[in-house]
């Protein structure tokens, strides 16, 4: 298992590197957030599959840790851009 302050250390990696490829802020509308979201998240569900279901008999998860950062990272960039105040109205 790892900790989540280590879990925290890559997805700000992660956020850095989108950063520096992307720029930011980035202009993204809710719905092209939602299909970068989506893409990565298909892209975990690939490697979940490729580890699980026979086509990786290790069972090795490297793939699947660095794709599970990568929804993370962009969840993250989603919420860096919605409108200020947003935070004070919580779940």
């Amino acid at each position: 298992m790892i900790s989540r302050d280590k879990v925290f250390e890559m997805v700000a990696k992660e956020r850095d590197r989108q950063d520096a490829k992307w720029g930011f802020p980035q202009h993204n509308s809710p719905f092209e957030w939602v299909s970068i979201v989506t893409e990565e998240l298909g892209e975990l569900a690939k490697e979940t599959n490729d580890a699980y279901i026979g086509k990786n008999p290790k069972r090795n998860v490297s793939g699947i840790m660095r794709e599970a950062i990568h929804v993370a990272a962009v969840a993250i960039a989603i919420i860096e851009h919605l409108p200020d105040g947003l935070e004070e109205k919580q779940c």
